[in-house]
């Protein structure tokens, strides 16, 4: 057990997702991912989860002392390749631990390049914490279009290994 000076330390680990991982997520899925799948395209994390963990090359979940914070990954945006898309559902658990994580999932972004020459997705307008995390990883956000089934503003983000 920690003790109270112990707390602010995070023991973070990454491993390869599951799904009993989404389904201990599912939970504590953050409102502003809710939202945003909600708006794309009217889909529940269980939905999203589902189908990022089946349908990804490679999907990890990370785990804050033993909780389930996030599960993220990469998909084949078409079976023609070189285009992925990265993927993250989050928790209220990975906005404790933000900077932990931000150390440890840089990494795992150059692991997708080097699958995927080209990493492409969209994220809400809305959902500030996302942008930030994916500016910081050095993702190009594009401005704001309508975009999805509730024609809500979504920013474009890309990274392309050769531009690294």
């Amino acid at each position: 057990m920690w003790g109270a000076s112990n707390m602010a330390r995070s023991i973070v680990q990454i491993i390869p997702a599951t799904l009993e991982h989404a389904q201990a997520l599912i939970p504590h899925v953050r409102q502003a991912d809710i939202d945003e799948f909600y708006a794309l395209n009217l889909s529940t994390p269980e939905e999203v989860l589902a189908s990022g963990i089946n349908l990804s090359t490679k999907s990890w979940t990370a785990i804050f002392n033993g909780e389930v914070a996030a599960i993220f990954g990469v998909s084949p945006a078409s079976i023609i390749g070189g285009v992925g898309i990265p993927w993250l559902v989050g928790s209220d658990i990975l906005e404790k631990h933000q900077k932990a994580f931000l150390r440890r999932c840089k990494p795992f972004v150059g692991l997708m390049l080097q699958i995927y020459p080209e990493l492409l997705n969209y994220v809400d307008e809305r959902n500030y914490i996302a942008k930030a995390w994916l500016h910081w990883l050095g993702f190009k956000l594009e401005d704001a279009q309508p975009i999805g089934a509730l024609n809500y503003p979504f920013h474009k983000f890309t990274m392309n290994a050769r531009a690294k």
